[in-house]
């Protein structure tokens, strides 16, 4: 845990005010409230993410949040901002019809609530900012009150982290090298209705993981990497993978308490993060469910 008190004392003359650390558990997230402080008394208050894998952040001392900190204090003026919104007006990255009106809203560069359009699926327009490379800090409201407070922040764009997107000719590689086979049901599915999924969780990646991950792969690796899903299931998937992560149990499917390697708590010998991590996942059923399926299959063959 972040010692607050010393990250005050290694910005207290910065003009740099960090008064909590909040933690989005959902998101696996962590911010700093923050107030930056300029030279001519302009102040903005914020929420700066320090553990944020979509934008590559993984902070884990005071010296290096410091650090972080100061390098941001310079977006934070009424010109830098103004600014920052005008070039990303222009370059247009938000698509769709919807998503630009929450992403307007959100160009107050404060925390928004009640302020959004009534949408049934306002986290997938957010998440669609933040997939285009946008920071946004989402933060728990009060007890007793449900959702959040989001909060743009105007910081140059971080690298795609974690979900990758992958273009239409990438996929239909993927579906038909896996040969249209959903790996939960077991059978070919509508071409449709499936989603290459990483098999090793995005939610343990690094930076030097993603960088394997990249679209020039082999049709060999493409297979070793990637099963099909339906969007249901994947989603799914991506809860109990981030649950594994905080939690560190693993997950299974229908309740079955079978791993062909492992047990259903996380090794502790094995990195959290990092290419070495995937190792932790082997045996899982939702790490590769084709193969968990066969090595379940041989067991019960066996009697």
């Amino acid at each position: 845990m972040m010692n607050l008190l010393l990250l005050q004392s290694l910005l207290q003359r910065e003009n740099i005010k960090v008064f909590s650390i909040i933690e989005n558990n959902k998101a696996s997230e962590v911010y700093v409230k923050t107030t930056f402080i300029q030279d001519d008394g302009f102040k903005w208050d914020t929420y700066v993410p320090f553990v944020d894998r979509r934008a590559g952040l993984d902070i884990k001392t005071e010296e290096e949040l410091a650090e972080y900190l100061k390098s941001l204090k310079q977006y934070f003026t009424p010109s830098a901002m103004e600014k920052w919104k005008k070039e990303e007006l222009q370059r247009g990255l938000i698509g769709g019809d919807v998503t630009p009106i929450f992403f307007d809203v959100l160009l107050s560069f404060k925390e928004e609530f009640e302020n959004f359009p009534m949408n049934p699926n306002s986290a997938r327009r957010i998440q669609d900012i933040k997939d285009a490379g946008y920071t946004i800090a989402s933060i728990p409201r009060p007890r007793g009150l449900k959702g959040y407070n989001r909060i743009l922040l105007p910081i140059p764009l971080h690298a795609e982290m974690g979900y990758e997107t992958f273009t239409p000719q990438f996929k239909a590689r993927v579906i038909r090298l896996l040969r249209e086979r959903n790996a939960f049901e077991a059978r070919v599915t509508a071409k449709k209705a499936l989603i290459p999924d990483h098999k090793f969780s995005e939610v343990r990646w690094d930076e030097e993981t993603k960088a394997e991950n990249s679209m020039d792969m082999t049709d060999a690796e493409i297979i070793q990497k990637f099963q099909l899903l339906d969007n249901q299931r994947n989603q799914q998937k991506r809860e109990i993978c981030r649950r594994c992560y905080q939690e560190k149990i693993r997950g299974t499917i229908y309740g079955i308490n079978y791993f062909y390697k492992g047990t259903e708590r996380w090794d502790p010998a094995i990195p959290e993060k990092g290419k070495a991590a995937e190792k932790g996942c082997e045996g899982c059923a939702w790490y590769d469910i084709e193969k968990w399926r066969t090595m379940l299959n041989n067991e019960l063959n066996k009697k």
